[in-house]
């Protein structure tokens, strides 16, 4: 197999079929680009999952040294209270489980996440263990009834407040899956564009060279070697789009999240994704490309250069 004349052959259909190959190039760059995102929103959703707890409905926050609430008069919680409050959740046929978590961790895991951005990380400066509650969480046996446990704790001497945080959290859980599923629908539609137009491409590129596939056809050449240039092109074209949309997933990680939500207040609702999960995402939608260039094109020069 000669590569010269194999590159000769993929200059020549490169320069053919210009606009296809632009209109090719720029299809599977937006059809990448979305499934990169969607990939790195249900990561986002894992984390954020991963990071409030995937079955924590109510989070009991027992009084602490700076507790204003009435059931706080008599300060911090006592380790006699703590234990009624638990003993009376326990004892609830609506709850599943009880976890405690001190002050001490309390701090620890804020400190963890406020330290993902520099403008709030000072805040730890001047801050101490025993300024944050510690927390019973609460699992439900019914997700959906948190009345009973919330009305049973409020009002309790030694709770500061009772907070539902499926509630809180629905909001966020519904945007992010909003975001997902609309980016996955569209990058599916232009996948499926992307695939229709690799095919027509190749049926236009065959029609075009359809006297010298005949003359190497007369003169032996196998079916790969007429194959190979009609594949290089379409795989120049698939990395080309991949190297796009990666370099777009970058430019919004680092816009959008390090430079936009980590240096906000809102860096401080979850544990956000990074350059580990953006890695994932761009390698994942290099690959992608790569197969959606490779498959239909073996596929269709098989089917239009049977001359």
């Amino acid at each position: 197999m000669q590569i010269g004349q194999i590159l000769s052959e993929l200059g020549t259909g490169l320069r053919r079929n210009v606009s296809m190959t632009v209109s090719l190039v720029v299809t599977t760059f937006v059809s990448l680009t979305l499934v990169g995102f969607g990939a790195l929103v249900i990561m986002q959703t894992d984390k954020t999952e991963q990071f409030f707890g995937d079955r924590l409905q109510l989070q009991v926050t027992l009084c602490s040294s700076s507790s204003i609430a009435g059931t706080c008069l008599e300060g911090e919680v006592s380790e006699e209270q703590r234990g009624q409050i638990q003993s009376t959740l326990v004892k609830n046929d609506d709850v599943e489980g009880v976890r405690f978590q001190s002050s001490q961790e309390s701090y620890d895991k804020a400190k963890e996440l406020f330290s993902q951005s520099p403008s709030t990380e000072r805040v730890f400066e001047i801050t101490r263990p025993d300024q944050f509650s510690s927390a019973f969480f609460v699992t439900l046996r019914d997700p959906n009834d948190t009345d009973s446990v919330s009305q049973q704790m409020e009002g309790t001497v030694g709770v500061d407040h009772v907070l539902s945080l499926t509630e809180q959290l629905k909001p966020l859980y519904l945007t992010l899956a909003l975001l997902r599923n609309a980016s996955l629908i569209i990058a599916a539609l232009l996948v499926t564009a992307a695939i229709m137009q690799v095919s027509n491409t190749i049926r236009l590129a065959a029609y075009a060279r359809r006297r010298e596939i005949g003359i190497m056809r007369l003169v032996g050449a196998s079916s790969w070697h007429i194959q190979l240039p009609f594949v290089l092109e379409s795989l120049l074209a698939a990395l080309l789009s991949g190297a796009m949309a990666c370099a777009a997933l970058a430019a919004f990680m680092q816009f959008a999240i390090f430079d936009g939500v980590l240096d906000s207040r809102i860096a401080t609702i979850t544990d956000w994704i990074g350059w580990h999960e953006a890695l994932l995402a761009g390698g994942f939608t290099l690959a992608l490309g790569v197969v959606l260039a490779l498959v239909p094109t073996l596929v269709m020069t098989r089917k239009y250069l049977d001359v």
